[in-house]
């Protein structure tokens, strides 16, 4: 070992600047590699991810469909809410039940129920799940539609 050492210290200079520069240098590339491959990574996702904004929602492990419509307004699926709750009036019952807040959309023409009549159906539900949910969908759902629909100055009729 000492062996090595005398061979460093008989080094020209400038092989010896090397061998103290040479790990800056290392350290500063793989900070550059990395810092690289990690904006790739972000860059890449949000790519992805970016079809699904603001219309991917998850409630444990279920994910509904929320489709947003000019107004602001959001629109949850029927089907899905059945499936979280148990127990929903059926699509006909809730179109006479609210006029207004039931349509038929999207890619094969299902329920959706307005956020706002969404609260107030689940308002007569008994049932801790369904008790739950309502209380996510008003956190997660309504309540930054309603915000949004009063930042921009929408008024809804029967909201």
């Amino acid at each position: 070992m000492f062996d090595v050492m005398a061979n460093i210290t008989n080094m020209p200079k400038l092989r010896m600047a090397w061998v103290l520069i040479l790990p800056v240098y290392g350290a500063f590339f793989s900070y550059l590699f990395w810092d690289v491959g990690a904006e790739t990574y972000h860059a890449l996702r949000s790519a992805a991810i970016k079809p699904l904004n603001g219309q991917y929602y998850q409630y444990l492990s279920w994910r509904l469909h929320i489709l947003e419509d000019d107004d602001r307004c959001r629109w949850v699926a029927t089907d899905e809410v059945r499936c979280i709750v148990g127990h929903l009036a059926s699509d006909q019952a809730l179109a006479q039940i609210y006029p207004t807040g039931h349509q038929y959309m999207g890619k094969k023409q299902g329920g959706y129920l307005r956020d706002d009549v969404l609260l107030t159906h689940l308002a007569q539900a008994t049932t801790p799940q369904a008790i739950r949910f309502k209380n996510w969908a008003e956190r997660n759902i309504a309540f930054p539609a309603r915000t949004q629909r009063q930042r921009l100055g929408i008024r809804i009729n029967g909201c």
